[in-house]
Formats: C-alpha cells, sequence, structure tokens
C-alpha cells in the first residue's frame, strides 16, 4: 500500500483506516540522546509548549503535535514552524522532523493553543503514532 492507513472498500472506495498507535517497547532502546529529546517533546506536548531546537544550520520554533515513526522505525516530529529557516526556504507552516537530526532541544517557555492551528491527522509519513495532541 502506497499510504500506510488506507485502505479499499471495493473497486475505488478508499477509507481511512485509523492512526496506529505504537507501544513504547516496539522502539526498541534508544541512544540517549534521542531519549532526552523524545522525553522534551513528550512533556512540552503535555502542556501545549513551544520547542526550540537545532535543525540543520538553523534553530527552529516548532508547535509540536506528533510524535511517531515511519514505518522503518524512524522517530519523527511532526509540527507547526513559527520561527526559524527552512532549507527549502519556506516562512512558517507544517514541517516533518527527523528526531535524530534534531539538536539541542528544548521547551520555548511559551505556550500556545492548538485550536489555532489547522491540523490533519491523516499523514503518510508517520505511519507509527506514539502521541498526539
Amino acid at each position: 500500500m502506497s499510504k500506510p492507513g488506507w485502505g479499499k472498500r471495493g473497486r475505488d472506495e478508499p477509507f481511512y483506516e485509523g492512526v496506529r498507535r505504537a507501544q513504547w517497547w516496539e522502539l526498541g532502546v534508544l541512544d540517549p540522546g534521542d531519549q532526552l529529546i523524545v522525553e522534551t517533546v513528550l512533556e512540552a506536548m503535555a502542556w501545549c509548549q513551544l520547542i526550540i531546537f537545532r535543525y540543520g544550520e538553523s534553530d527552529r520554533v516548532v508547535a509540536p503535535f506528533v510524535l511517531g515513526a515511519s514505518f522503518d522505525w524512524n522517530l519523527l516530529l511532526r509540527g507547526y514552524q513559527l520561527e526559524g529557516a527552512s532549507r527549502s526556504g519556506k516562512g512558517p507552516g507544517w514541517r516533518v522532523f527527523q528526531v535524530g537530526r534534531m539538536g539541542l532541544t528544548d521547551n520555548h517557555q511559551d505556550f500556545f493553543d492548538p485550536e489555532e492551528f489547522v491540523f490533519n491527522e491523516i499523514y503518510p509519513w508517520t505511519y507509527y503514532v506514539l502521541a498526539m495532541l
């Protein structure tokens, strides 16, 4: 299936199976750096706080919405980037970040209201979901 989570009822009638909730034990053992990032992101999501982290050559300020993994268990963060440069040159918007490439992650100490964002749960790259707002 090209888009995980999607199937077909009949000939051309797609349907969405829903979010695949992952269990922590499925992740295996995380290296200490990734474990610290995951804990920081989960704490920020619990309080609806923005996070700031180094990604590539710039710092990013992001409202975290989904912490999950790709089909091959590559940890991913999906969020709305509010500040910071991106490789694509685009301004604020929805992005997917590889947790293994995130550095110097910390809570930004500012809060956000998830209802101010138009969030679509359906996203093909996040195959397993560990936490979602």
